[in-house]
């Protein structure tokens, strides 16, 4: 199994580090650093992005033919990695832990690095992955000689939050945040052809960084930090989630998640309102008016064909709830879509 050590704040020599590892070589297009994955161990690309002297983020887009691991080492700085899997799922131990710990599919982790301790994430083989990795490296003293008001504030709020989190090997793996896949999406999205591109993907990952940040805030004052099913019923939910997304226009009731899940009705709506702050019936609603907003700016499907594809019935009924989203009528939107996307 590849391994690679990393301090995750260098952004140069950390990519070079995993390119001579697992890469081709290091390429430069304006302000982006990647390498492509070396044949011999999978596909995909590994992009750095630093964001400022102590925001970096490493986006993996990659499917390993082995096992892999990366350590990330605390040096003489302490460090916070909030990490994400949009896809996929991944493993996490401090240096001399027995065990690993899974990173589930969207969880909200957060982990900490003190000084001179090292932390070890695994990625798995043969699995499509998509994982976001953004590193916050305060310095001790808040710099007083910032270009703007604005970054002082911005630099002197981060370090104050990051106190909470730079306990010695605190690590916290809660609920599941969709929130920061857009974000995640986002930020894989664009690259940095141009300068707009280069301000949308740089944005993407501060918000990635403050989605998660958030997240942990309203978890822990809401006591949620402690799941009310068993891991392996939140397996199942995430599973169910999955069919759910990729199944809109189906049959969806209760009865049928049921016996699709294995689990009751209590432990459903249980796992649905913990890792996605929603009853059952509201997150398939949700799911679905997303579902049409997309076909309505991507296809020329009038507004019947969108509530067939969408898994309604009632096209009365799609179009109140619709309106009541969105706040204007279907039918207009379909006339100009660009009313979606303002």
């Amino acid at each position: 199994m590849p391994q690679v050590k990393s301090s995750g704040i260098d952004t140069i020599k950390d990519l070079l580090i995993l390119s001579n590892a697992i890469g081709d070589k290091v390429h430069r297009e304006k302000s982006s650093l990647y390498t492509n994955i070396n044949e011999a161990y999978g596909s995909g690309v590994v992009t750095v992005t630093k964001i400022s002297k102590d925001i970096t983020n490493l986006m993996f887009d990659v499917t390993l033919d082995d096992e892999f691991e990366l350590c990330l080492s605390g040096n003489n700085s302490s460090s916070i990695d909030f990490i994400y899997c949009l896809e996929g799922s991944m493993s996490h131990k401090f240096k001399n832990a027995k065990s690993y710990e899974r990173i589930n599919f969207r969880q909200n982790s957060i982990i900490s690095r003190p000084p001179k301790t090292k932390s070890v994430l695994k990625f798995p083989a043969n699995i499509p992955l998509k994982i976001s990795i953004t590193s916050y490296t305060p310095d001790k003293y808040i710099d007083d000689i910032c270009e703007t008001e604005l970054e002082r504030m911005r630099e002197k709020v981060l370090y104050l939050m990051s106190q909470m989190y730079l306990s010695h090997d605190y690590r916290y793996l809660g609920r599941i945040c969709f929130k920061t896949a857009t974000f995640v999406q986002e930020a894989l999205k664009y690259s940095f052809q141009t300068s707009a591109e280069i301000l949308f993907k740089e944005a993407a990952i501060l918000n990635i960084l403050a989605s998660q940040i958030d997240r942990h805030d309203k978890d822990t004052k809401s006591d949620l930090s402690e799941a009310p099913i068993r891991q392996s019923e939140i397996d199942k939910i995430i599973a169910l989630e999955n069919f759910i997304s990729n199944n809109l226009s189906e049959d969806l009731s209760v009865n049928r998640l049921i016996k699709l899940s294995g689990l009751n009705a209590s432990k459903l709506q249980k796992g649905f309102s913990y890792l996605f702050d929603d009853t059952i019936c509201s997150y398939i609603k949700d799911k679905r008016l997303d579902k049409a907003a997309t076909l309505i700016r991507e296809t020329d499907l009038n507004v019947s064909e969108i509530v067939y594809s969408v898994g309604f019935s009632s096209r009365s009924y799609f179009t109140k709830i619709f309106s009541k989203r969105f706040g204007m009528l279907p039918s207009k939107c379909i006339s100009n879509p660009e009313l979606l996307m303002a």
